[in-house]
């Protein structure tokens, strides 16, 4: 049997082992949720986006719209999912600021 090895993580969020074929569903809210590909392939896809896509080790999907997401498993993987980061942005360094999503 093969014995998959992947870095663990310091982050303290909630990581998942997905198994080959195997599915997995996020419940994603309007603060959204960030997937990281820790190792192995996944496809995702989020319900209201219309597009499917795959990460491999190092991806990063960013969720910004609520809808459930469903990862599955192409390979043995591993992903941390977290809820999506917000940063401030200085607009006017004098006067204001905005809140927007992390990687925008």
């Amino acid at each position: 049997m093969k014995t998959h090895e992947f870095a663990k993580t310091s982050i303290t969020t909630n990581v998942k082992d997905i198994q080959k074929r195997n599915i997995f569903t996020v419940k994603s809210s309007r603060q959204g949720k960030e997937i990281t590909c820790l190792g192995g392939t996944v496809w995702i896809t989020q319900e209201g986006d219309g597009l499917d896509r795959i990460l491999t080790s190092g991806d990063i999907y960013q969720s910004r719209i609520p809808g459930d997401i469903i990862i599955e498993g192409l390979d043995f993987s591993r992903v941390r999912i977290s809820p999506l980061q917000k940063v401030e942005v200085i607009t006017d360094f004098h006067n204001a600021t905005q809140t927007q999503p992390a990687c925008a």
